[in-house]
């Protein structure tokens, strides 16, 4: 085209010079088109352009008329072979040394800003401290900038996103002071921790690995990431366990005050009035504890504060063993109150939360405590008949016995029949064994007396007595010794309802229609429990059985 261009320039300047008289004054620069190649169209120019002067002074008019076109030989690549690949490892090194500035400056700032903090609430519907936002605002900075980087290799980057959580996991202690603001702090962090595994994308990273390395790279990216959350998620615990200690301690001399009013107040005083000076200061520590702690935390020094309270009961029991009646009485309606205080209807704490642990304990205590000697008595034969029931072995023997109730009569009818293994309590490797067989409780057979059968036993029963849900046979097996007391070698207990119930089948007088009993035998030691007068035989006889199991 340049050929063709000069032939028109020449001609022009030649009928310029014409013109002018002289070919001197003829400029060969008529003017020019700039047309940018991006611009072209595919299909080409057909068109006049106007020229364009190569300065302000020049005087250019004018225009030119062209067809383009674009005619090419190169053949296009795929634009796949055109991109760059693994390019992202030139820069592994650089973000390794970014982690590891990360790291230090995180930790220097999340210590400054704990030290500045003056612990008070940033607005009136936050409970938390400007340290907790400058902590969170901290680690949203980091996640911000991993997001932007978009790491193209996911299973690459299990290392950075590692180090990243460990970042983010910096143990911090709030200080102690302001112990509300503290710990809301303490739990607005630990909330923003348990984020991280969908902001920080693992899942994404767990599945990458698993393409590359299969299940055990999944698991191990599951096990160290998660491994670490965990381990940050309990020291948070921990310092809020931490926090709440301390609150709970502040609380301490007014509640043993409240606790000693009501073990010292006098029977003459209504229960209320006793339990009256704890539960307002309760009252008024609630409505603090409400207006300074988001829920979770409320929930956890409610918590708290039960337990303590527990303690502090069970403590005061112990210390006043033997006392009259009302004062386990009045404790008892201080534990019920305190249960209904602390439930609010559903909006406290859960009912199985409140009734574990030393719970059972306290209310067993005074349960136990509330109730008469024959009530005692009684519930010491229950647990008997419980512990028989689930003996299915033991070392110490048992006995085989038939037992049968005759109704038109009334008369219960007992046929020992055999021992088997029982333990050798002479000197010389042997036993001379016999059984002692006994209604009790005594005071619900006070008629019957313990009998040494040979083989044959009838006992006069109305059905009033067997029916009584603590009703029993007791069967101690004992050896004979000539020169000293007699050896305690095992007892066991058989409830009566096991033999005497209605439409029970007829047997014969000697039993032989029925099969007979196996019962295990025990040696428990008698545990302590409290008595009074009316249970002196009672104990005589448990001490007796603890006294010969000591000589052994």
């Amino acid at each position: 085209m340049g050929r063709y261009f000069k032939q028109i320039a020449k001609s022009v300047r030649a009928n310029g010079a014409a013109a002018s008289g002289s070919e001197e004054n003829a400029d060969d620069f008529l003017g020019c088109i700039n047309i940018p190649l991006n611009e072209i169209p595919v299909v080409g120019y057909d068109k006049w352009f106007k020229l364009e002067p190569r300065s302000s002074a020049s005087k250019v008019q004018g225009e030119c008329h062209l067809i383009l076109r674009l005619f090419t030989t190169q053949v296009l690549l795929d634009t796949k072979m055109l991109a760059l690949t693994g390019y992202h490892n030139w820069f592994k090194t650089s973000i390794h040394k970014w982690l590891q500035i990360v790291h230090e400056r995180s930790t220097d700032r999340i210590r400054k800003a704990v030290e500045m903090d003056q612990l008070e609430q940033i607005q009136s519907q936050t409970k938390h401290s400007s340290s907790a936002v400058d902590v969170t605002t901290c680690f949203s900075q980091v996640r911000e900038f991993w997001a932007q980087l978009a790491w193209p290799d996911s299973a690459g980057a299990f290392i950075f996103i590692t180090r990243l959580t460990d970042v983010s996991t910096s143990k911090l202690h709030f200080h102690k002071h302001a112990v509300c603001v503290a710990l809301n702090s303490t739990e607005h962090v630990r909330v923003y921790l348990g984020c991280l595994p969908r902001e920080l994308d693992w899942r994404g990273v767990e599945q990458a690995m698993e393409e590359s390395c299969g299940l055990e790279g999944k698991e191990q990216v599951n096990k160290s990431l998660n491994g670490q959350l965990y381990n940050a998620d309990i020291d948070l615990q921990r310092e809020a366990k931490r926090l709440i200690t301390h609150l709970t301690d502040r609380m301490l001399p007014e509640l043993r005050r409240c606790i000693q009013h009501i073990s010292l107040s006098p029977d003459s005083i209504n229960t209320d009035e006793a339990v009256a000076p704890l539960m307002k200061y309760l009252d008024d520590t609630l409505v603090i504890l409400n207006e300074s702690l988001v829920k979770e935390n409320l929930t956890r020094v409610l918590q708290s504060l039960w337990e303590v309270l527990l303690r502090m009961i069970l403590d005061t029991v112990g210390e006043n063993r033997g006392v009259q009646v009302e004062f386990y009485t009045r404790f008892q309606y201080t534990v019920e109150t305190l249960v209904r205080f602390f439930h609010a209807d559903g909006e406290g704490l859960l009912l199985e939360d409140l009734k574990s642990g030393d719970y059972k304990a306290l209310d067993e205590e005074l349960r136990l405590n509330k109730c008469s000697s024959f009530e005692l008595i009684e519930q010491y034969f229950l647990e008997k008949i419980s512990q028989q029931r689930i003996l299915k072995h033991s070392r110490f023997g048992r006995i085989s016995l038939k037992c049968y109730y005759d109704a038109p009569e009334q008369r219960l009818t007992v046929e020992i029949l055999h021992a088997a293994d029982l333990i050798a309590l002479d000197a010389n490797g042997l036993s001379d064994p016999f059984v002692i067989v006994e209604l009790c409780p005594h005071h619900l057979f006070p008629t019957a007396r313990s009998q040494l059968p040979h083989q044959l036993l009838t006992l006069t029963l109305d059905p009033e007595q067997y029916r009584h849900r603590c009703a029993c046979l007791t069967f101690t097996v004992m050896d004979y010794d000539w020169l000293s007391t007699n050896d305690f070698a095992g007892e066991a207990v058989a409830p009566l309802s096991d033999f005497c119930w209605p439409g029970r089948p007829s047997a014969t007088p000697a039993g032989k229609t029925l099969q007979p009993v196996i019962l295990h035998l025990s040696r428990q030691k008698p545990s302590g429990m409290l008595i009074y007068r009316e249970a002196q035989e009672f104990v005589r006889k448990l001490k007796e059985i603890e006294k010969s199991m000591e000589e052994e």
